[in-house]
């Protein structure tokens, strides 16, 4: 052996203990939920989807211990309460060597360095948004108040929600090095309607674990599909099913050069149906040959679609995507999604609702 290669053997030595050393991380938690006494909690990879540990909740209390390398983002989650899937509880925690806490129903978090940080962080926005959201609750009464009231309300709400904001985003650049910064950024996302560009710029050197971050790879890759298919760009077309003949369409024959006023909708929504009564209205005021009403209906089930067409009298053209096709294409994560789509096939605006509907629709058959 070369003094070279015996150099690097004694490096590589002294690397594989430090760097690669699993340390263990045991869980304690409490789970007050008569439903889940004797039932599964398990400690799961974000990343991967995967359970790394498992055990069974006991007179409401849980212990769990992993092995772990680094910090990584995970999820207590137990199992459901009863027969609907969804009935279970969960807590995001990140997983790093040490004695964790954690109380499924209250949320508490604590017991290391990066859990106790994001304990504190959420327990500050929860209280940031529920300040904010008691504007909401006061909006009948802002109408009466006297004009300098109201608009010294306005203002406090303003304010209060761009410091909520901007210290979800400094508190994520400080943490953008660990695990904590996967989970602070998610949260950001979900109040903050930042665009694709954006994100991406904000994400430029942080750590792997941030990156790779499996919930924000799919949001960003939602949020690129949305700048896809944003205002002033071309339409996608689609393949289709048409509801009167079951057969195969394209949306760009249904379309065929109109103005086309496209809603994705399901059955079991109650905004979507909510809106449908607007949308009857401009079918009924506007339908002419250079226009189209399309209902697309999407993550539902035959029977539910052809009731509610019946049960909400919806005569015009009726297309279903019973793949996910259609809303991953346009970066679609929630319903009523209305979108309206102009003479030249470009896209003039997404998320109508409401009266927005008929004056988009007006404007586009005025041009």
């Amino acid at each position: 052996m070369t003094k070279f290669n015996i150099i690097l053997a004694v490096i590589v030595l002294f690397m594989l203990p430090f760097g690669l050393s699993a340390q263990n991380c045991h869980i304690t938690g409490r789970v007050a939920v008569p439903a889940l006494q004797g039932k599964n909690i398990a400690v799961l990879n974000m990343n991967t989807g995967k359970s790394l540990a498992s055990t069974k909740i006991v007179d409401s209390v849980f212990t769990l211990d992993i092995e772990v390398s680094e910090p990584f983002v995970g999820m207590l989650k137990t199992d459901p309460q009863n027969n609907d899937a969804r009935s279970y509880y969960y807590l995001r925690i990140v997983g790093e060597p040490g004695n964790i806490y954690a109380d499924l129903v209250t949320d508490s978090l604590s017991g290391t360095p990066l859990n106790d940080r994001f304990y504190d962080f959420s327990k500050w926005c929860n209280n940031e948004v529920s300040a904010i959201s008691a504007y909401y609750s006061k909006m009948d009464q802002m109408i009466s108040m006297p004009r300098e009231e109201r608009e010294k309300q306005v203002r406090e709400y303003q304010d209060r929600t761009r410091m909520l904001f901007l210290m979800m985003k400094d508190t994520y650049t400080a943490n953008k090095s660990n695990a904590m910064g996967a989970l602070v950024m998610e949260n950001y996302l979900e109040y903050e309607a930042e665009d694709y560009e954006s994100v991406v710029e904000m994400l430029e050197g942080a750590a792997p674990v941030v990156t790779t971050y499996q919930p924000l790879k799919t949001k960003l890759a939602a949020m690129e599909k949305v700048s896809h298919t944003a205002a002033g760009k071309p339409f996608i077309d689609l393949d289709l099913t048409d509801y009167k003949t079951k057969k195969p369409v394209k949306l760009s024959k249904v379309i065929n050069g109109k103005v086309a006023l496209i809603d994705f909708w399901a059955s079991w929504c109650g905004p979507c149906r909510r809106e449908i009564p607007n949308i009857k209205k401009i079918h009924e005021q506007y339908g002419s040959k250079d226009f189209v009403v399309i209902s697309l209906n999407v993550w539902d089930k035959p029977d539910a679609q052809a009731k509610a067409i019946k049960d909400l009298g919806m005569t015009w053209t009726q297309l279903t995507d019973a793949t996910r096709n259609a809303t991953d294409t346009y970066g679609i994560d929630g319903i009523p999604q209305i979108l309206l789509i102009g003479k030249d096939g470009k896209i003039i605006a997404r998320d109508l609702r409401g009266e927005e509907i008929e004056k988009a629709v007006k404007k586009a058959l005025e041009k």
